[in-house]
């Protein structure tokens, strides 16, 4: 019997989730508490003063009452969800819900969490990385500095709550499960979202070694690829301004708001993205991320968004929430977080779970379907080149030197 399937009756499971606010995040925490589970919820430093001001750290566990809470999660919260924070969280947790600010960018702040979560619950069973962001264009539009930032928070930033998380795992012998949330992305390429692809890629490249490295301390790991709408409608997403295409005009969003014919498809190519053809994708991200400045009507972000001050009128691209109600993502994120709570903490939980049906959606979006299409074109194209590839052996190579003597 594995540690975690050990742990003593109605003590319930400890989830570390990195971004409790996200919608992903929230989504998965609820629920885990609703289980009976204790959770500790990552915020940023900003979402974690604003908590601490308004609740004077009353509604957080302590070392003390931590004990006396497990098993005994009550949710008082309605299912009417008007913002995702974790001061719902803490109401619904009480005693099983500990709020710590963590940054995954910072090794230090990530180790200062996992210290918190040991001293207040005395492990962590779960690991949930789901922290991320999203920066959307071509790739003339983007900057080396959103090239290295997508990585810092999406490849780096789980390279430093992994390890941390694995080190207090193995040292104390529990084992445990960590569950890493990319995209479909990191199985297939999107236009425009080159960047997102590569950093989901890499984490998904540094978690099918280290699964090898931790298998004997019965630590397990799994990667959660969500469709890329889902994924982008629940994180924040960074729109640069689109670049010209040298003798054709782009038209501009405002324009078109500005003439009434926003909804109109019937000539797609005068609205794709430059250089990359990925319009239909980008007029989705610009609809649901930002709205025209009105009279006094300022565009507003939603939870972990920026400050309405920092969004310039009328169609700025700035790093944020989509532009849709707390309950719309959490609709979007349930998918996810039912195949999330189906395998967490399993004794032989799979190295990677996809998210969707074998119809892979209304829009052709993802799922099993999309990943079968891949290894089947993958497969196609080595049988393809077989000889070719086959021919560079190197007995092959030296027996041809030898018939050239």
């Amino acid at each position: 019997m594995s540690p975690m399937s050990s742990t003593p009756a109605g003590s319930g499971k400890i989830w570390l989730i990195t971004s409790a606010t996200s919608p992903l995040g929230f989504s998965i925490a609820r629920q885990a508490l609703r289980n009976g589970d204790s959770i500790v919820a990552g915020c940023s430093t900003e979402e974690y003063v604003v908590w601490k001001d308004s609740h004077d750290g009353n509604k957080n566990a302590t070392a003390d009452n931590a004990k006396k809470g497990q098993g005994s999660t009550k949710v008082d919260v309605a299912e009417d969800i008007k913002s995702l924070d974790v001061g719902i969280l803490s109401r619904m947790g009480g005693s099983a819900c500990l709020v710590v600010p963590l940054s995954t960018k910072n090794l230090t702040s990530c180790q200062a969490a996992l210290a918190h979560a040991i001293s207040t619950f005395g492990r962590v069973d779960i690991l949930i990385s789901c922290t991320s962001h999203t920066y959307y264009g071509a790739i003339e539009e983007t900057s080396e500095w959103q090239a290295r930032e997508q990585f810092e928070v999406s490849y780096f930033g789980t390279i430093n709550i992994v390890k941390t998380v694995v080190k207090g795992m193995r040292e104390r012998g529990t084992g445990g499960h960590i569950i890493c949330l990319t995209s479909l992305a990191a199985q297939t390429g999107t236009p425009g979202l080159s960047l997102l692809t590569a950093a989901h890629h890499a984490v998904e490249g540094f978690t099918e070694a280290l699964a090898f490295e931790i298998a004997p301390f019965n630590i397990k790991l799994t990667n959660v690829e969500p469709s890329i709408m889902t994924y982008l409608l629940t994180n924040p997403v960074h729109l640069p301004p689109e670049i010209p295409i040298e003798g054709q005009e782009v038209i501009k969003e405002a324009d078109r708001v500005a003439n009434g014919d926003e909804d109109d498809d019937d000539d797609d190519d005068e609205h794709l993205t430059p250089k990359t053809g990925a319009g239909n994708v980008r007029r989705l991200l610009e609809t649901v991320t930002v709205k025209p400045h009105s009279g006094s009507n300022t565009p507003k972000a939603n939870a972990g968004g920026p400050m309405a001050s920092d969004i310039a009128a009328p169609f700025a691209r700035v790093l944020r929430y989509p532009n849709l109600t707390p309950n719309a993502q959490l609709a979007l994120a349930a998918e996810t977080t039912k195949v999330i709570m189906a395998v967490a903490g399993k004794d032989n939980p799979p190295g990677r779970i996809i998210v969707g049906g074998e119809d892979g959606g209304e829009d052709g979006e993802g799922g099993v379907q999309s990943v079968k299409e891949r290894m089947k074109a993958v497969s196609e194209e080595l049988e393809e080149f077989f000889e070719c590839a086959m021919s560079v052996d190197v007995p092959n190579a030296v027996v041809d030197e030898q018939g050239d003597d």
